[in-house]
């Protein structure tokens, strides 16, 4: 796998993600806190998992270090959103550094079992790509349950978007 192709894959989660925020930028208070039965609850809650789960990794494969995000970082829009573009720049950094020999290297976080084996940079990196992109639509399908906007996340308007090509939505 080459690194610019992750680093691509990058920046789509990233346009994808902001896109999104400007949904959730829409909402009432009531509404971004409102429990939902599906996935992990409520809006707030999706995008600090989200948020929250794209720090560790990213931070993890860069430093070694597991450091997670705290409820302070998560009280409401603001502090997730600060934390959300912190995490941002520390993954643009990390991508901007990515090679193959990174991309093959191995790791595994302390706490997973014995049995669990290690995982190469590229499939955590995957990983957590797919994990985003999972919770965005779980996000998506909230923000229409509790009357919000919503918008696509497809890849290939993300592509139409960065060769400036109308794809009808706008």
């Amino acid at each position: 796998m080459h690194p610019s192709y992750l680093a691509d894959l990058i920046d789509y989660n990233y346009w994808a993600n902001r896109r999104l925020w400007a949904c959730i930028e829409q909402l009432s208070e009531e509404q971004f806190d409102r429990h939902l039965d599906y996935s992990i609850g409520s809006i707030h809650v999706q995008v600090a998992h989200m948020m929250g789960v794209e720090f560790w990794w990213f931070n993890f494969l860069s430093t070694g270090e597991l450091i997670f995000v705290t409820e302070e970082d998560c009280t409401n829009r603001d502090t997730i959103r600060t934390k959300w573009d912190e995490t941002e720049r520390m993954v643009r950094d990390y991508a901007a550094r990515l090679t193959p020999d990174e991309l093959a290297r191995t790791v595994k976080p302390s706490f997973w079992d014995a049995e669990q084996p290690p995982i190469t940079v590229a499939l955590a990196i995957s990983h957590i790509l797919n994990h985003s992109t999972d919770h965005r639509a779980q996000t998506l399908a909230g923000l229409w349950t509790v009357g919000g906007p919503t918008t696509p996340q497809d890849v290939l308007f993300y592509h139409f978007d960065r060769a400036g090509i109308a794809w009808g939505n706008e």
